[in-house]
């Protein structure tokens, strides 16, 4: 694992807008040659202050381990945020400087028989992350996501999760939405009103959760409070 100090200079390849609010870039290392990571980690943006020091943000990252080359991150735009008016600025081509990576919230192995995903906005990035890296290894798990987003405009990343469904025989996700049009037929609300579906009680169930503090606030509470579910089932990262 490199080391926190060190500063990657990334080239930006490609700038992806898959709604107004969410923006991935695609991104390769330049100098160190190589960026070795574990999936479930995150780096820190280093967001340039002119001659002050760099503020810092951090992102999960959105790809592959195995890519020693580089990776993709997903942005939530914050209207007035620092690192959004940065990375809303940029055009493609630009240098720039992480460091990392960081973060202890790895895949579980040997893993559990189920696999849940629970994510809100650009949460999603560590799920993601996971797939991708292990989709290979474990190609058998049961793998469920519920993804949660406002309304049907704020939907993203369907041609990706339709691609991974193709590909793993046992892999369904929903979206849950919490101001869909009359339209939508779908879940409606929040995720934690549907997680009692995964049958968890009777099938062994590792849970991840990304996004939304108060999800996962009342999700663990649910699981482990409430069902008596193991804290060792059950693993987090807050993006408020």
């Amino acid at each position: 694992m490199s080391s926190a100090r060190t500063v990657y200079h990334m080239r930006l390849k490609e700038i992806i807008d898959h709604t107004p609010t969410v923006r991935e870039l695609v991104l390769e290392t330049e100098n160190p040659a190589e960026f070795s990571y574990k999936a479930g980690q995150f780096v820190m943006l280093n967001v340039p202050q002119g001659e002050a020091k760099p503020i810092l943000r951090a992102y999960s990252i959105a790809s592959d381990d195995r890519n020693k080359k580089g990776f993709r991150l997903l942005f939530k735009f914050v209207e007035n945020g620092i690192a959004s008016t940065f990375v809303w600025a940029l055009k493609g081509g630009e240098l720039l400087n992480f460091t990392g990576p960081f973060g202890k919230v790895f895949f579980q192995e040997p893993p559990t028989e189920q696999i849940v995903f629970l994510n809100t906005g650009t949460g999603l990035s560590q799920h993601i992350c996971y797939l991708l890296s292990k989709k290979e290894q474990y190609p058998n798990l049961r793998y469920r996501m519920l993804f949660g987003v406002r309304s049907e405009k704020d939907m993203y990343y369907q041609p990706e999760l339709e691609a991974l469904a193709k590909e793993l025989p046992d892999f369904k996700y929903e979206f849950v939405l919490s101001r869909p049009s009359e339209d939508w037929k779908g879940k409606k609300g929040y995720i934690q009103n549907f997680i009692s579906e995964f049958d968890y009680k009777n099938i062994p169930t590792t849970f991840y959760m990304c996004g939304n503090g108060g999800m996962i606030k009342e999700v663990k509470h649910q699981l482990i409070e409430v069902d008596g579910i193991e804290k060792t089932r059950i693993w987090a990262e807050a993006f408020d």
